[in-house]
């Protein structure tokens, strides 16, 4: 895993922007001319990245707009978008509302920044461990299912309603709920239950498609059995809900790190089965940029596009590195050089390469 330098000058440069006090992370492309400018997801990538790269002045940057779209609830609103007059304000759909991982990454950053630098700001003014426990005490009363200890989709599912019953699997951030552990004293018995529950969830999706190891973008919790099971059809976002696509193709990647961090033996094996299926993806693309790993799978293994994105590649790229799979390493990597990238792949590659090279 090279070219870190390099590929963070590029990142930084394309999508690190400022906003009153603030920095942000744009999310779309110029061209389409949105009025939508980040979301939460966004944010936590690159606080980061910003921390993984000891940049406190981008770092501290980053937390102010984070600390200026935080809702009632203490937690990031999802979506920030620009009205006529150039200011930002909450998005279309909820934007108010909160989207998991980004405030578990926000969160984890924050852990991190404490440890690194213990305060920020030109006076010291941030406590970054204050806003940490703040924010992680948030996370767990509103993102939290406290039945089954399972990420929720967001502080705007509850009780009752069809959503509350779903979680999703790119919110099984174990680094960060590892850490939060750790941490966050206060509540570290509970984040124990979240990382036990994640991980026996995982171990369940395994045994449901132990060919490929693929995770679906939605699972919907069966209150007979207590069980999670991928979704049928639609429940939040598309007809793909049920699929491995643009949600859960971060999935190898973030149990992945958990694995490097732990050499938590229970997730190895859906981590070398998901390796062995991209592996002969891999094996089938065309070269030059034609990468075999395509940007959509139905669990069984089978694709539904024919193109690939850097934000299904790279999570695989870091699976054979963590792997020691060096040849599949050494041609992946090719093929990404080749490969065009938007905000999603090249923040997603760009966090792959600082995990396998920065410690948390």
């Amino acid at each position: 895993m090279s070219d870190l330098e390099q590929n963070y000058t590029t990142w930084r440069n394309k999508y690190l922007r400022s906003y009153e006090d603030g920095l942000y992370v744009y999310y779309k492309e110029p061209k389409e001319n949105l009025k939508e400018m980040t979301c939460s997801e966004a944010h936590g990538y690159g606080m980061l990245i910003s921390v993984s790269k000891r940049n406190q002045q981008d770092f501290d940057g980053l937390y102010r707009y984070y600390a200026r779209f935080r809702n009632s609830k203490g937690l990031m609103q999802w979506q920030q978008k620009a009205d006529r007059h150039g200011r930002f304000i909450p998005g279309d759909e909820g934007g108010e509302n909160c989207a998991t991982d980004g405030d578990v990454d926000i969160c984890t950053a924050l852990f991190v920044a404490a440890k690194v630098w213990g305060r920020g700001g030109p006076h010291g003014e941030i406590d970054y461990r204050q806003a940490a426990t703040e924010l992680a005490g948030c996370i767990y009363q509103h993102c939290i299912n406290h039945q089954t200890h399972m990420p929720l989709i967001g502080d705007w599912a509850d009780p009752g309603d069809d959503a509350y019953l779903l979680t999703r699997p790119s919110d099984f951030i174990l680094s960060g709920y590892l850490i939060f552990y750790y941490e966050d004293t206060p509540r570290k018995d509970q984040w124990a239950q979240v990382i036990a529950a994640i991980v026996n969830c995982i171990v369940g999706q395994h045994s449901l498609n132990p060919q490929t190891g693929l995770i679906a973008d939605f699972l919907k919790l069966d209150q007979n059995s207590g069980l999670y099971y991928p979704a049928q059809g639609e429940v939040l976002e598309s007809e793909h809900d049920k699929d491995y696509n643009w949600n859960s193709c971060r999935v190898p990647w973030r149990i992945g790190h958990y694995y490097m961090l732990t050499k938590d033996e229970r997730v190895r094996p859906i981590l070398e089965t998901q390796a062995h299926f991209f592996a002969g993806q891999l094996a089938r693309g065309g070269g030059d940029g034609d990468c075999g790993i395509k940007a959509g799978y139905r669990l069984d293994g089978s694709c539904y596009v024919d193109y690939t994105d850097m934000a299904f590649v790279a999570p695989a790229c870091f699976l054979f590195w963590l792997l020691g799979w060096n040849v599949q390493l050494d041609q992946i990597q090719r093929e990404m050089k080749q490969m065009e990238a938007t905000y999603f792949g090249e923040s997603i590659a760009m966090l792959c390469l600082l995990n396998a090279n920065v410690p948390l």
